[in-house]
């Protein structure tokens, strides 16, 4: 459940700190690596990039680590 404050004042975190939890690089392109890993499970599923509610849907399911505010930030990254 999310805490009073994230209701309240929306989240503030940053997407990108939870990538680079999930997907480590030494070379601290840790987005980089993570949006080659989602161009990768979007097209294996099959799914546009344009289709972000679809794209979001995969990556999740690829990776459970994952919460929204990073797959939302990968999609769009993805969408262009």
């Amino acid at each position: 459940m999310a805490s009073f404050e994230k209701l309240l004042w929306g989240d503030s975190a940053d997407p990108r700190r939870e990538l680079a939890e999930i997907f480590p690089d030494d070379t601290g392109s840790a987005v980089v690596r993570a949006r080659e890993w989602a161009r990768d499970v979007i097209a294996d599923a099959g799914v546009e990039a344009s289709d972000e509610l679809r794209a979001i849907h995969a990556l999740r399911a690829a990776e459970p680590r994952l919460s929204l505010k990073p797959a939302r930030f990968l999609a769009a990254q993805l969408r262009g």
